[in-house]
């Protein structure tokens, strides 16, 4: 279990101070860019900006391996297919109105 949560105080400007034993445990240093995001129940996330953009290039070779793979057992290209799939919804949605 983690250490016993910190309060901090929203400045006039919006800003906060992140407590320095917190910096230290996250490995956050002066200058980090931090991607901010609600969550459930009114928290607020900060997430290092370079662990996102690890696990994105992660999710987009994965990605990228499924889709190659998927192409090659079924000689469709998925992308393709999407964008006649989406072509088709656009014309059923013009009709109706």
């Amino acid at each position: 279990m983690g250490k016993p949560a910190r309060v901090v105080r929203l400045s006039s400007k919006g800003q906060i101070v992140i407590p320095a034993e917190v910096r230290r445990r996250a490995g956050l240093q002066a200058g980090d860019a931090l991607v901010v995001r609600s969550g459930t129940g009114g928290e607020i996330v900060f997430t290092p900006e370079k662990e996102l953009s690890s696990d994105l290039d992660k999710v987009l070779r994965d990605a990228g391996k499924w889709f190659r793979s998927w192409k090659k057992r079924t000689g469709r290209d998925p992308l393709e297919e999407l964008h006649e799939r989406r072509r088709k919804e656009r014309e059923l949605e013009s009709k109706k109105k």
